[in-house]
């Protein structure tokens, strides 16, 4: 029987048909004289192709030529139509899905570049303290052996040029303490103990802090005594105390990781913190210390700056509030930014007590010499 034959003497199928059971297409093709090896071959193939209809809910895709004989063509045309777009349609949910990771990768990529973006590592802690530390000498060795050593103010004359050359090199010592201040802040093992430290050299330095830079128009015990101004050290205690106190208020948002939202709430987180401010500047003020008002308020601001992207901003900022609250001339500051910008966050070589001790021994020491010239 040849193929034309069998195609006539099987039922005609419509496209429209439901699928066909196994037993009637056995039927069929035991009708069609196919031999028993093939059919039995059809039934396993016509099996397997069930099976995959369950797992992939879709109609059977005729998978041999004796298969393809039972269908119709319209039925076979439409299958492979909808195969066909099923293949395409699995072919481009993963060009999708490969696009969408591939969107989000780079998405994420730029969400963390910001957060993993490395500065140029050049100053370490240790490194911005010498420079602190030249800085200041460069700055004291001037108010001591040049302060009204000159004839006429102006440039014309070269004292006055090499007095205010050197004073504006000083100004970048302070905000690097302050800087280097809150950085020991949040990585000391001890704050306790770190401001006893700043306490007892506050205590150590104001004598040869008076000796050197108090006003040289007065006798010894008049300027020792004087209340005019005071070292560095109790400047840096205060602001010490008071962003100690703001931690330890702001800590139950800390823990809760809570920010304020009502005006209560912003009440409660804010107030008291400038009343911690107020009360430092107020003791500052008593104090006469050196940078007064001024220099809280920069510790102040370079402690909620803490960990930001560009910490040279923190010159920026103490540049201004200085000029606003003390000199015009520490607009220079503005230079200082790669100081804190490049910081590397490493401690670098330890000399806690050399920077400790420094302070009053150079007073003392230019005091010396000032006496001796």
């Amino acid at each position: 029987m040849n193929e034309k034959e069998m195609k006539t003497e099987l039922p005609k199928m419509e496209p429209s048909d439901p699928d066909i059971s196994f037993d009637t297409e056995k039927a069929e093709i035991e009708a069609a004289d196919i031999p028993a090896e093939e059919a039995e071959s059809i039934d396993t193939e016509e099996t397997a192709v069930a099976e995959a209809d369950d797992e992939d809910d879709e109609d059977v895709v005729p998978a041999t030529f004796a298969t393809v004989k039972v269908f119709s063509k319209e039925k076979q045309s439409g299958q492979i139509a909808r195969r066909e777009t099923k293949t395409a349609g699995d072919a481009s949910k993963e060009e999708r899905g490969s696009a969408t990771v591939g969107t989000a990768k780079a998405s994420s990529s730029q969400t963390e570049k910001p957060q993993t973006r490395k500065r140029r590592a050049i100053f370490d802690g240790f490194t911005l303290k010498m420079i602190a530390v030249v800085t200041m000498l460069i700055d004291h060795s001037a108010a001591v052996f040049l302060n009204g050593a000159w004839k006429e103010e102006g440039f014309g004359d070269p004292v006055w040029a090499i007095y205010n050359i050197m004073r504006l090199i000083g100004r970048f010592a302070f905000p690097i303490f302050c800087f280097l201040l809150v950085e020991g802040f949040f990585h000391t093992r001890s704050r306790l103990k770190y401001a006893l430290r700043l306490a007892i050299f506050a205590v150590i330095s104001e004598i040869p802090f008076d000796l050197a830079l108090a006003d040289k128009s007065l006798d010894l015990p008049d300027r020792i005594l004087a209340w005019n101004k005071q070292n560095v050290f109790i400047t840096l205690l205060i602001g010490f105390l008071v962003i100690w106190s703001i931690e330890w208020w702001l800590r139950p948002w800390i823990e809760q990781k809570k920010a304020p939202k009502t005006f209560g709430e912003i009440s409660k987180f804010f107030f008291p913190m400038l009343g911690f401010v107020i009360l430092g500047g107020l003791a500052a003020v008593f104090t006469n210390c050196d940078y007064g008002l001024g220099g809280i308020i920069v510790i102040v601001f370079i402690y909620f700056s803490h960990g930001e992207q560009h910490p040279g901003m923190n010159m920026i900022r103490s540049s201004i509030i200085l000029a606003f609250l003390s000199s015009r001339t520490e607009l220079i500051v503005l230079a200082g930014y790669p100081l804190t910008e490049f910081y590397s966050e490493q401690r670098g070589r330890s000399w806690k007590w050399f920077f400790y001790v420094f302070y009053p021994a150079h007073l003392l020491l230019l005091f010396l010499l000032y006496k001796l010239i």
